[in-house]
């Protein structure tokens, strides 16, 4: 939240001795590449009232003839009836920088492999994107330090480390004291596909950078920092593994997009491995 001291965090079950491996494509940098966000879930939002969606007709009546009677003659609404004022949600959309098939097997066609790890990662983007969008763009979280869709995301052995780590993995337990809007201003990604002997998917290494502002509700902002590597496992489900994670933020004077460097401002960063 506010600018705070150096941490790291390590994750759990990294499948020791698997990565890094000798056989790379072309590592030469790429245009940016956008995802395919076109069968990507919109962005679940959670707590709905079942009182708000099954209010008997009676009270509805009631409500409009009070607001009716309330209103009239003086241009006015209800004042003691308040609208939502939870902030919209603005989803982070990641670009790929770059990304590289790792082989295992000398004999590898590094081009096939190469369109398959393009895959790989234009199907994790939207699933980083949610990941990110979750742990520091939805004041649904945020407002109540309640990260359950973030930690769903880990594995099971990686999860309880992740979840120590709440202050450098997410906006932190307590943002909703702090802040009163988050909005991504940018982020980029790099993947690492590793394929095992038989050319199939076994892990990804994705380096990132997030950038965000956040409005602070004493008026001032902070430009939130977050970079590092995630390790993925599980192809079909990848779940992370581990990650080693720094946050960055600092003090920012106007509503001006984030940029990377060393400032006066303290970090903080997490990792978590075997």
């Amino acid at each position: 939240m506010v600018p705070r001291g150096t941490a790291r965090a390590l994750v759990v079950a990294v499948p020791p001795a698997r990565y890094p491996l000798d056989v790379l494509t072309d590592s030469r940098p790429q245009p940016p590449v956008p995802a395919n966000r076109s069968t990507r879930n919109g962005h679940r939002r959670k707590r709905a009232s079942p009182a708000l969606i099954a209010i008997p007709l009676v009270l509805v009546v009631a409500a409009v003839g009070l607001f009716l009677f309330l209103s009239r003659g003086d241009g006015g609404g209800i004042p003691f009836v308040g609208g939502d004022d939870t902030p919209p949600v603005t989803p982070m959309e990641f670009k790929i920088r770059k990304t590289r098939a790792v082989a295992t097997s000398e004999n590898a066609d590094v081009e096939v492999l190469a369109q398959q790890a393009a895959t790989v990662g234009q199907e994790l983007t939207p699933m980083l994107d949610d990941l990110f969008t979750n742990a520091f763009l939805d004041p649904e979280n945020w407002k109540d330090g309640d990260y359950a869709e973030v930690w769903e995301t880990f594995t099971e052995d990686a999860r309880t480390t992740a979840e120590q780590n709440v202050e450098t993995l997410t906006l932190g337990a307590a943002a909703g004291d702090v802040y009163d809007r988050v909005e991504p201003t940018k982020g980029s990604l790099e993947y690492d596909v590793l394929f095992d002997q038989d050319g199939a998917a076994i892990q990804v290494v994705v380096k990132f950078r997030f950038y965000a502002l956040g409005t602070r509700s004493d008026g001032t902002y902070t430009a939130i920092i977050s970079h590092g590597q995630l390790f993925l496992d599980d192809a079909g489900s990848w779940e992370i593994s581990a990650f080693d994670v720094k946050r960055e933020d600092r003090e920012t004077e106007s509503p001006a997009p984030p940029t990377p460097g060393p400032s006066a401002s303290a970090s903080a960063s997490a990792s978590a491995s075997a």
